[in-house]
């Protein structure tokens, strides 16, 4: 019995090393940068500019009111995992206006077709405005691969 349970853990082990192995070698031969938009009529825009660098990653989030002045600045920088469109993510998360950092971990799909792209994340959750709104945040930006 101890045989077999000795079996299974290096089994485990190994599958869990392989799939981690899979996620960094993915990462390190990764080289993209992306843009992505979403709009909330009447009260304003968000953007997300990501640059993934061989296992780094750098996000920009800016969000925008109805004059198109910027109300929320967030940076995040960190290391990836990648699984096909499927990223792993585990950043800094850095509140530009009152500078703010914390460690996140976060996890999202970007989906290329042509020209375009979709970031996917159902961890987006919900922003307070000023005048205390709850505002569902959109889990799909649109957006497009930039080259450079």
């Amino acid at each position: 019995m101890a045989k077999s349970l000795t079996k299974a853990a290096i089994g485990v082990l190994l599958g869990l090393l392989f799939t981690i192995s899979v996620g960094i070698f993915s990462a390190l031969t990764t080289k993209d940068r992306y843009q992505f938009d979403s709009n909330y009529p009447g009260i304003g825009h968000e953007r997300l500019s990501t640059v993934f660098t061989h296992g780094r990653i750098k996000m920009q989030f800016l969000g925008y009111n109805t004059a198109d002045k910027i109300t929320i600045s967030k940076q995040f920088y960190g290391i990836f995992l990648r699984y096909g469109a499927h990223y792993l993510v585990l950043a800094k998360e850095q509140d530009t206006a009152e500078n703010r950092q914390s460690l996140t971990a976060r996890s999202f799909y970007i989906v290329e077709s042509a020209d375009k792209a979709a970031y996917i994340s159902d961890q987006r959750g919900v922003f307070i405005t000023k005048d205390n709104q709850l505002l569902n945040l959109n889990s799909v930006l649109l957006g497009k691969p930039l080259t450079g």
